[in-house]
Formats: C-alpha cells, sequence, structure tokens
C-alpha cells in the first residue's frame, strides 16, 4: 500500500547503463537543443560526441519515418496528443514515479526496454525524489547517493545526478517513450523545495526547461495536491519560467480533491490538458473533464493500480484495469495511464514487469491503436438499452455501467459492456456497412457477428471472457483491421 503522508493534506504516490550520448534526432516540433548544462552546474559538461545508436522502438513507438515517436502537442481540435510530425499518438503510459532515484542505469534500462517492448509510451516521473513520491530518501539522493543540489540549493545542480538523469530520459525517448515530468512535486515542496520562493521556483522552472530542451517530455506538477495558495505560486511560477525560455510543450498539474484539473476554477485555464484521476469507476470523471470547454484532452492520469487498490476494496485484479482503461477510452480520453504498487521499485520488481495486467492492458491498448480511436467521439445515444449504471465513490466492480463512442460518420463505434447482459443499439447511428465483431478484452480475441445493419433487437454479450469475467468490447465499423 501507498505510504503514509507528511501532511494530513497529502497522500504518498500511488507512484542506462551507457555512457551519455548525443541526442539522436532533434525534436522538429521544439527546434531548441542542449548545448549546455544550465548556468550553476557545479562543473562544465562535457562534450557529447558518442555516435548514433541504432534505434530499437517496438510496438507501434516509431513515426511514419521509422524515428522514435514522441509525444509533443496537442491536435488542432483540443481532443488528442499529437507526435512531433502532427499525427495522433494514443497515451499507452506506465508511473514509475521514483524511476530516477530508484534505479541504477542498468536497472533503469531493464524498465525502459520491457516497457517499450510492451508498446509503452510515456511515464509519470519526478525529477527530485522524496519519500513519499517512492524514493530511499526525502533530500532527493538516488538510491546509491547521488544528490541533486550542492548543500540542499535546488539552484546549484549536482552535475553527476542531472547528467545521469538526462541519460535516462534520453533513453526513454530512444525506446519511444515520453517524460511526463515533475520538475517540483507536492512531496518535494515538503522537502527539497520547502519554503522557496516563488522567483526561485521561477529559475528553477527555467533551469529545467534548459536542461530538457532535447528531450521528449510533458510538463506536470502537482501529485496527490490539494491546493493552497504558497504552492499554487510555486507551480505557477515553475510554469512561468520554462515557458520563459520559449518551451511550449503542454503543461498539466495533478489534483487530489478534484477528479481533474477540469474540475478546479483556479487550475483549469492554466493547464494545456486536463490530468483525470480517480479511483472510482472512470467513465464519469474522464466524461466531466472532456464535457469542459475549451475544450482539452481529458486524459486518465491515474486509477487504481494493479496489486493496490485504494478505495478500501480488494486487491485491484485484471478485470478492475480492463474496465478502467475501457471506460475511458470510450468516454473520451485519448489514452491512459497504467500503474502498479512497483511504483517506488519494491524488490524483485523486474520479475513483475511482465505481469498479467501489464499484458492484459497491452493488448488492448494495441487493439484501440490499430483503429482511427482519435475520430471517436463518447455517445450517450448509441445504446438505449442495457446500459447499466455507476456512481460516485463505487469500487470499479460494483458498477455495470456500458459506455460507447462512435465517429460522426457512423463509421467506427466502440460499445464496452463490463458484464454479462443484453443490449440494444441505435442502428441510424451507424453505417450500413459497418461490421460488428465481439472483442475479448482479456485476449485481443474476436468473435464476428455480422453486419451491423442485421443486428437482433438485442444483442447478448457472448457470457465469459477467457479471464472469467463477463466484460466484452464490441467494435462495429467499416474497415476493421481484424
Amino acid at each position: 500500500m501507498r505510504r503514509p503522508p507528511d501532511r494530513s493534506r497529502r497522500r504518498s504516490r500511488g507512484l542506462v547503463g551507457a555512457a551519455l550520448a548525443v541526442v539522436l534526432v532533434a525534436l522538429a516540433a521544439w527546434a531548441v537543443l542542449r548545448t549546455t548544462g544550465p548556468a550553476s552546474w557545479e562543473e562544465e559538461a562535457p562534450a557529447a560526441d558518442a555516435p548514433r545508436r541504432e534505434l530499437t522502438a517496438t510496438r507501434g513507438a516509431v513515426t511514419a519515418a521509422g524515428d522514435p515517436q514522441w509525444i509533443t502537442g496537442i491536435s488542432a481540435d483540443g481532443r488528442t496528443f499529437v507526435d512531433q510530425d502532427g499525427d495522433p499518438v494514443l497515451v499507452r503510459g506506465d508511473a514509475p514515479w521514483s524511476l530516477l532515484a530508484d534505479l541504477r542505469p542498468d536497472e533503469a534500462e531493464t524498465y525502459l526496454t520491457a516497457r517499450s517492448g510492451q508498446g509503452f509510451n510515456a511515464m509519470l516521473v519526478s525529477l527530485v525524489g522524496a519519500v513519499a513520491n517512492g524514493a530511499p530518501s526525502d533530500d532527493g539522493a538516488t538510491v546509491d547517493g547521488l544528490l541533486p543540489f550542492v548543500d540542499g540549493d535546488v539552484l546549484r545542480w549536482q552535475q553527476a545526478y542531472f547528467d545521469r538523469a538526462h541519460e535516462t530520459l534520453r533513453r526513454a525517448g530512444e525506446l519511444g517513450i515520453t517524460t511526463m515530468l515533475y520538475p517540483v512535486d507536492s512531496w518535494t515542496l515538503d522537502h527539497t523545495f520547502a519554503g522557496v520562493s516563488p522567483e526561485t521556483c521561477r529559475e528553477f522552472g527555467a533551469m529545467t526547461a534548459r536542461w530538457a530542451a532535447d528531450l521528449p517530455v510533458l510538463w506536470m506538477t502537482g501529485g496527490d495536491y490539494s491546493r493552497s495558495p504558497e504552492d499554487d505560486a510555486c507551480f505557477e511560477a515553475l510554469a512561468e519560467g520554462i515557458r520563459s525560455t520559449g518551451d511550449d510543450r503542454p503543461f498539466a498539474l495533478q489534483l487530489l480533491n478534484v477528479s481533474s484539473t477540469a474540475a478546479d476554477d483556479h487550475w483549469r485555464d492554466r493547464v494545456d490538458w486536463s490530468f483525470v484521476y480517480t479511483y472510482a469507476p472512470t467513465p464519469m470523471a474522464v466524461r466531466e473533464a472532456y464535457d469542459a470547454t475549451p475544450a482539452r484532452p481529458a486524459l486518465l492520469g491515474e486509477a487504481n493500480y494493479e496489486g493496490e487498490n485504494n478505495t478500501g476494496g480488494p486487491t485491484t485484479t485484471t478485470e478492475t484495469l480492463r474496465r478502467q482503461v475501457l471506460w475511458a477510452v470510450t468516454s473520451g480520453s485519448p489514452g491512459d495511464v497504467f500503474g502498479t504498487d512497483d511504483w517506488e521499485f519494491h524488490d524483485g520488481w523486474e520479475g513483475r514487469l511482465e505481469s498479467e495486467g501489464a499484458e492484459q492492458v497491452s493488448r488492448i491498448r494495441d487493439l484501440v491503436a490499430s483503429l482511427p480511436w482519435w475520430t471517436l467521439r463518447p455517445d450517450d445515444a448509441l445504446l438505449t438499452a442495457g446500459t447499466g449504471s455507476a456512481e460516485p465513490g463505487q469500487d470499479v466492480l460494483d458498477a455495470d455501467l456500458a459506455t460507447a463512442a462512435v465517429t460522426p460518420d457512423g463509421g467506427l463505434a466502440l460499445v464496452y459492456v463490463p458484464s454479462e447482459r443484453t443490449v440494444s443499439l441505435d442502428l441510424s447511428l451507424l453505417d450500413p456497412a459497418a461490421e460488428a465483431v465481439w472483442v475479448d478484452p482479456s485476449t485481443g480475441a474476436t468473435t464476428a457477428v455480422g453486419p451491423a445493419s442485421e443486428l437482433p433487437e438485442e444483442l447478448a454479450t457472448p457470457g465469459e471472457n477467457a479471464a472469467g469475467g463477463g466484460d466484452w468490447l464490441l467494435v462495429l465499423g467499416t474497415d476493421l483491421p481484424f
């Protein structure tokens, strides 16, 4: 379970082996390259002139040109994230919060290559460690003793720490993984950043942006954060410092006391996308953020982690994980962030990287990514019977709400049915040429149903899936890849 909070207003987070090398590909969308370390390095950064590495990104984590695919911006309609070529990219995240503090370079390589091979393309990471975000100590030290700051001064950087962190995130980018990076989070504000002024937060933001100019990152802050004026001031100044360098990469904040940033009057218009955070059934929180104006990506950034359950119920099951992801995607989320009890890298974490939960979630993501998912819009009219219900505060497995998303032209629809039942559809919303297929979300196996136009008035789910659950995904489309 998660560690107890440092203060009552915060909970703890239900959160490579190679020499420093030159960045492989300049991020075209940013057009800024890192040429030096921050002005406050204690030593001059060495030249980076190692040869280009062979690319090893897998499972869709490459662009059409064969380069690693990064999440670099937001689509023109405000609904999805895009890569460096402007193409939509489904967020397939993980939450290794304490990666930079808990793992030595060879261990980081093990984690990154495994997750890349499973199709993960994003990760939530704290730049500086604290016990509450999974690190071994509250002074920011790594497991082998590297400290981030000289004498605790956050504007005097220890080169060895930041060189290692840079190499780790560079390697992640080489493998097609974009880092959702928290330069300051709500836990380090209790320790290494305790009492710092907004001016210091602003300068730290600028230093971090310059340091990360050549890295594939999205900017994050907060984290299990219940707002206070002094902390808001630091986080706002941090963002101002980042922006002062010309860095316009998307920025978001994670709040604890509301289900998404879209629900907070102060932060709603200060972020570029909405971080959705709930341990209850996910469709309601995602849909609330999706329906907010103006349109911003409503990403499911945290729900129940594998091996944990923060609602007080039984340990999270693979069915819980399947429900969270598919409810989110059919409610407007442009992907999801998965997490496990190894967010703080418990002993033996290496043997749990290929957990059944991670594998099932990866298969679901593969399926969604094979479709033009970015054209879908959540829809309350397609299902006319058998919708079920969900309530705030419920355990995920106690809800049975069916959710649907449809493209405007009716050429594609997804219907997630979390338990055995019959459903009825408004077929007028679908292209007459659409075919219907049941997908077992635990395995990805498909069962053809036939033309959508010939579906019975009441359509029954196929019974138990391969995992023994009753949840199924109905896919209806005119040009399905399966």
